[in-house]
């Protein structure tokens, strides 16, 4: 199935209840990744136009917060009905203005849903405690309740990369909590944030607890999580732009939550389904044209089956097509930008100068990046601490399992890993000594169950993200102290 063409539209920002232009007029142009053509505009925010929605959030915050849970949940399940009514139409804009294939979008969207259902249903299990206090000597007739109470106004500032899917672990759990949200759209692809915003809006969230500004990061996001108005940040993106958001936020003791960069360790032992783990790396790699902080970025593999998966790895490389992400038959689109794409190819010469062997493609054209497989050691900055954002394969070999979890901890950086083993002991083994959020055994990096409490150790990030986590960190808890209830014989 080809994703159907969108008309010309002018889109606005949601800010205290009113579709707005920005403050200065000036817009944004959206442009089909693939072949360039104008989708529509969207405001180019300013100062003024995010101190706005920073006024009336708290308007929002005040009736959202007050709304019982039930409540809260009936509509975000039928946001998430909406965004299944709407899924084509919804998959068809992320893939044009974002440029990964149809395919890849439309899996986005079914996890959009799922996550509003998700958080929704968690929402009615978000319980405190009753606490005796017969545990601590002289409190023996005390008795403590606790409860969990929304932060206040959130700011969310969501990335490029899954504008949707991040979209709804940063607003769904907001909004699920009883927090108001400003959203921070990307500015590159963020008409399906807007979409998604005006469904939540239908489904009945007050305009005020739910705003949605567009327009550059160091702009409106940087207005934003600065703000001393504010409870919290939650950000995802580059390590680069989260240390300035986290010091933007710490100067008015704001809580930050980061997702950030990765450099993900994929280890191939010598007991390993070398078919099943060309088939992970290369779906790990390929994944939203590889522009994903968990893709398969470095790949090791000991050396007795190191020249066995270098061809076998090879020859998948080399068959990878790459075109118009509204065909069926496209594995890899264009990269978000020409810049982006430009920004790869410099780092795949960069590696080759480093000493870096390029096995298969390395070309761009445009914002393409033909698929490319280089043969590396560690000496290339791409062996620990240069993350390529891009559809390139790093291939090492390495003396045995050891060694590759030494290179795998030497980053700087740990989201996702990978460990493809038959031998049991050995996984766990590994999977304890990875510094990383997830080690997946016999399966790729690029996973991310909606429950898991995903985020990274060191530079990867600060706190974690997920159903079974999130309210619990856009929560607070609250303490009421029943004094002299108890009476004790």
């Amino acid at each position: 199935m080809s994703a159907p063409m969108h008309t010309l539209t002018q889109y606005r920002m949601s800010i205290a209840g009113m579709p707005r232009d920005s403050a200065t007029g000036e817009v944004i142009e959206i442009r089909n990744k693939f072949d360039g053509n104008l989708i529509g505009t969207v405001p180019a925010g300013t100062v003024q136009d995010a101190q706005d929605a920073l006024d009336a959030a708290p308007r929002g915050f005040s009736v959202w917060s007050q709304t019982p849970t039930f409540r809260r949940a009936a509509i975000l399940q039928d946001a998430a009905a909406q965004i299944r009514t709407r899924r084509d139409d919804l998959g068809a804009m992320l893939s044009a203005e974002n440029g990964k294939t149809f395919a890849h979008a439309l899996m986005e969207i079914d996890t959009t849903a799922r996550i509003f259902d998700g958080f929704a249903e968690e929402s009615k299990r978000l319980f405190g405690q009753t606490i005796p206090l017969d545990i601590q000597e002289g409190m023996q007739s005390d008795l403590m309740v606790t409860m969990r109470e929304p932060l206040g106004v959130m700011v969310g500032i969501v990335p490029f990369n899954f504008p949707a899917e991040l979209y709804a672990h940063k607003v769904g759990a907001a909004l699920a909590a009883g927090n108001a949200m400003i959203v921070k759209a990307p500015e590159d692809d963020p008409i399906v944030a807007i979409m998604l915003t005006d469904i939540l809006h239908r489904a009945g969230v007050p305009a005020a607890a739910l705003q949605l500004v567009t327009g550059y990061g160091e702009i409106v996001g940087d207005h934003l999580s600065k703000s001393p108005d504010i409870a919290a940040v939650t950000f995802t993106g580059s390590t680069a732009v989260g240390a300035i958001i986290a010091a933007n936020a710490g100067r008015n003791i704001v809580r930050v939550f980061l997702e950030l960069s990765g450099n993900d360790a994929f280890i191939v032992c010598e007991d390993a389904d070398l078919d099943a783990a060309v088939d992970h790396a290369i779906t790990g790699r390929t994944y939203a044209n590889g522009q994903v902080c968990v893709a398969t970025k470095r790949i090791m593999v000991v050396r007795s089956r190191y020249q066995e998966f270098l061809t076998l790895l090879g020859d998948r490389v080399r068959g990878l097509k790459v075109g118009d992400p509204s065909c069926d038959t496209t594995d890899v689109g264009p990269l978000i930008t020409v810049k982006a794409a430009c920004a790869v190819e410099q780092q795949i010469q960069d590696a080759v100068r480093q000493g870096a062997r390029l096995v298969v493609g390395g070309t761009r054209r445009g914002a393409f990046i033909d698929p490319t497989l280089l043969e590396i050691d560690t000496h290339v900055g791409i062996a620990t601490d240069t993350e390529i954002f891009g559809p390139v394969f790093a291939l090492m070999a390495v003396d045995n399992v050891d060694e590759a979890i030494d290179i795998a901890n030497s980053s700087q950086f740990g989201l996702n890993a990978a460990v493809f083993t038959h031998d049991l002991r050995r996984a766990i083994d590994a999977g304890r000594r990875i510094k990383a959020g997830i080690v997946s055994v016999n399966g790729g990096n690029t996973y991310r169950p909606d429950a898991a409490a995903f985020g990274g150790y060191r530079k990867s990030g600060l706190g974690r993200e997920g159903i079974a986590y999130t309210l619990d960190e856009f929560t607070q808890v609250k303490s009421i102290v029943l004094r002299g209830v108890l009476t004790s014989e």
